[in-house]
């Protein structure tokens, strides 16, 4: 497909099918072992960003919305699917329109803010409805001050996982889309 050309219905279909299947396989998979069940919402959100990239933004948010169903059906981790909900599945996404705000520093806090916002639901909803109250038990080693140590500590993951898709967009542009676009022909 060229960059000029329009792509067809059945090309939308096969891009979007195959890129949800392989997230979902993802968080199927990599959520069922345990250092990984914040590493399979983050290759998923990624998987979705290429929807995104190549299709726009209607199909990459329709993608992660159903992907994002899927999980909660269909994967055995609700701590990893909930983390793909609420953040790592749309914030690929999302982060196109945070890097175009004026400075730095207003990046950095709005997409702490997004990402406190999210972690602090996703952990709510866990806790009070999911009834995974072990979570505030495997804290207790660290006392009152477990929850924010937590935080802290997962927003230093999210930062890196900000930079890594930083640099994982001219790996793409570089890399991936053209041999992408010679199989395509």
């Amino acid at each position: 497909m060229s960059a000029k050309q329009k792509p067809t219905i059945s090309y939308i279909v096969a891009l979007c099918g195959i890129m949800s299947g392989l997230a979902l396989v993802m968080m199927f998979f990599l959520s069922m072992i345990p250092s990984f069940e914040y590493i399979s919402p983050a290759v998923s959100g990624i998987l979705i960003w290429v929807i995104r990239e190549r299709l726009g933004v209607k199909y990459g948010i329709i993608s992660y919305m159903a992907v994002g169903i899927l999980c909660l059906f269909l994967t055995p981790n609700y701590e990893a699917s909930l983390m793909y909900i609420f953040l790592l599945g749309y914030y690929p996404i999302v982060r196109e329109f945070l890097m175009k705000l004026p400075t730095a520093v207003l990046r950095l806090a709005v997409k702490l803010a997004v990402y406190a916002a999210a972690a602090i639901v996703c952990y709510w909803l866990l806790i009070n409805m999911f009834n995974m109250t072990q979570l505030l038990e495997d804290m207790g080693e660290f006392g009152e001050y477990g929850p924010w140590i937590l935080l802290a500590m997962g927003a230093a993951a999210f930062v890196l996982y900000d930079l890594f898709l930083g640099l994982f967009r001219p790996f793409y542009e570089q890399v991936l889309k053209p041999k992408i676009q010679r199989r395509m022909k």
